[in-house]
């Protein structure tokens, strides 16, 4: 008897603790609070790292991989690695919160908007205990880190993609807030079209070397031709992407889908039962 009273006991407070961490990360002063930290975290870290880099480190020019690789930054390495997992740990309960929101204009794209934030969270974490090699294969995968890297940058772009289509759809039903859709439009789109543009130019300059030589001449000392400029672009642009996120989107009390008072788009309304 005893036993099983200390089990119930055990099961009540494991399901207290989970809903309470649940409705504090439901909260927006919550959310802001990882918005300081994801801050000092990533930024903080990259920028005191790039301060003590052995040479001169641009962002402009550099990719963020350099200071996490034992041969370019052997001294501090593990401390941009260090902060980059934190950065992603913190980014999770994000996932949740544009789920919650976004469901309201499509539950299934709103689901895979979340599944795309974990996803690219968990590939970040991975890529920065993988550091760069240059030599050596890692698990018998050449440029592990670079994959892992490109996997959640590929992933975060799905999510912010997916959140653009949401934003745009619950904008013509009034559900959204309009700058919230044209921001988070302007922080995905434009990265990624620099980062195409770049990409398709230097394709160009293999297959087609006569034509492109001459553009890949005059773009190759611009910031807009080197993948630092764009991964360091793309970084601010998912902060500014989460910030949106915390304080542009309507205050929630209820969940849509539990509160009887509330109806979600597609569902049909049918008078009270006397």
């Amino acid at each position: 008897m005893r036993l099983w009273q200390a089990k119930s006991a055990d099961k009540l407070r494991a399901i207290w603790l989970r809903a309470s961490l649940r409705t504090m990360f439901h909260r927006k002063s919550t959310l802001a609070v990882l918005l300081g930290l994801i801050f000092l975290s990533f930024f903080g870290t990259l920028a005191v790292s790039a301060w003590m880099f052995p040479q001169n480190y641009d962002w402009r020019y550099r990719v963020i991989s350099n200071l996490l690789s034992p041969r370019d930054n052997p001294g501090h390495y593990w401390l941009p690695a260090i902060g980059l997992a934190l950065t992603a740990l913190l980014m999770l309960p994000f996932a949740g919160h544009l789920r919650r929101h976004l469901e309201v204009a499509s539950p299934r794209v709103a689901r895979m908007t979340s599944g795309a934030f974990v996803a690219g969270s968990i590939a970040l974490i991975c890529a920065c205990f993988i550091v760069p090699q240059h030599v050596h294969d890692v698990f018998g995968v050449r440029r592990l880190h670079e994959f892992l890297g490109r996997s959640a940058a590929g992933f975060l772009a799905i999510g912010m993609l997916c959140s653009c289509w949401c934003a745009w759809k619950g904008c013509g039903r009034s559900l959204f807030a309009t700058p919230l859709f044209w921001i988070w439009s302007l922080v995905t789109l434009v990265p990624l079209a620099g980062i195409f543009a770049s990409e398709c130019l230097l394709m160009l300059t293999r297959m087609k070397p006569a034509w492109a030589t001459p553009i890949h001449s005059a773009l190759r000392h611009s910031v807009f031709w080197h993948l630092g400029f764009w991964e360091w672009t793309g970084a601010a642009a998912v902060f500014v992407f989460l910030c949106a996120a915390v304080f542009l989107t309507p205050q929630q009390k209820t969940h849509p889908r539990n509160s009887s008072d509330v109806m979600c788009p597609g569902d049909r309304w049918s008078p009270p039962i006397t």
